[in-house]
């Protein structure tokens, strides 16, 4: 039985659309200094804007924190090697993956033109994001000729991270959620393998496969962020009642929207008097890989573009 969650709850995140939306309006360059060149470059896609409509909405509370992918990626890459440049949203805009996916053609292809003259000006050549959505989007969707687009853990795998062994001999079961973008809907390189070898190199780690997953892996009910209701709060339910039944002890993800929606239900299920239903914690791959590899957790950007930072999702629209 799914229980209802109030009047409006169709249309949970119509700020963060709107400002997103917007940032298609301004397609002048900015001037941009880099302290650091690379041929890697890093794009964490929304994930700080994420954290900001989960703060201000009235429909999402829990303590997700998708920052934590930022941190979590830079802290790994760095472990293998590679120093990129950040291609942060202070200058970079939204990789348009659900202005395509909701027919705003218009708006993605400014984004689009916007963002590729960025990366070339910048001489990218190995373009890394933590995000499922991004991934697919730079990959398939943008005219990167010359640019290799990598999900974080496809690089990470190839350059061979590893994880110290911890002393820790209390086994873990990990579950692992194939977001729908970077798997079951590529149709070239779709990210299946290297997220559960990485999962396996800790040594207490055991991972252990949902009923659903690889090419048959069931949608965490995302709808492109524009739906909140019965329906698609019912996929959570079934995608997180699998992580149960295999007795998981950490279910983990490559989707800031995966995330979204999972953080979302367990914590309205954490708080119920008398039930909590899933026991387990739920957290991006590159916070757990990165939890369990010692070293500092890194601080800022490197590079800083001559222009305001953009308005927090909170308070557009208002007034």
């Amino acid at each position: 039985m799914i229980p209802e969650y109030g009047p409006g709850r169709t249309i949970p995140h119509p700020i963060l659309f709107r400002l997103l939306d917007s940032e298609a309006d301004d397609l002048s360059i900015p001037e941009i200094r880099v302290e650091h060149r690379s041929e890697f470059a890093y794009y964490p896609g929304c994930i700080d804007y994420y954290d900001q409509e989960m703060q201000f909405s009235h429909m999402n509370y829990g303590d997700t924190n998708h920052g934590i992918i930022f941190d979590s990626s830079i802290k790994l890459l760095r472990a293998v090697g590679i120093e990129p440049m950040i291609l942060d949203r202070s200058f970079m805009k939204c990789c348009g993956h659900d202005q395509l996916w909701q027919g705003k053609v218009d708006v993605f292809r400014k984004m689009r033109e916007y963002n590729s003259k960025i990366i070339r000006m910048l001489g990218v050549k190995t373009l890394i994001t933590s995000c499922a959505e991004g991934y697919r989007t730079f990959r398939l969707d943008y005219k990167l000729d010359g640019v290799r687009v990598v999900h974080v853990t496809q690089l990470l795998f190839e350059r061979g991270l590893r994880i110290p062994p911890s002393g820790d001999t209390k086994r873990i079961r990990v579950a692992y959620q194939d977001p729908c973008r970077c798997g079951r809907q590529m149709p070239v390189d779709a990210v299946f393998e290297e997220p559960r070898e990485l999962i396996k190199r800790v040594d207490n780690a055991e991972l252990v496969e949902l009923k659903t997953f690889r090419g048959d892996a069931q949608c965490c009910g995302v709808a492109q962020m524009m739906y909140c209701n019965d329906k698609t709060k019912g996929l959570t339910y079934s995608r997180m009642d699998e992580a149960r039944d295999v007795d998981a002890d950490f279910l983990l993800t490559a989707c800031p929207k995966c995330l979204t929606h999972f953080g979302c239900l367990h914590h309205e299920n954490k708080w119920r008097p008398g039930e909590e239903r899933y026991k387990y914690k739920v957290m991006d791959v590159t916070q757990f890989l990165a939890e369990r590899l010692p070293g500092e957790w890194p601080t800022g950007g490197n590079i800083d573009p001559k222009r305001k930072e953009p308005p927090l999702p909170g308070r557009a629209g208002a007034g």
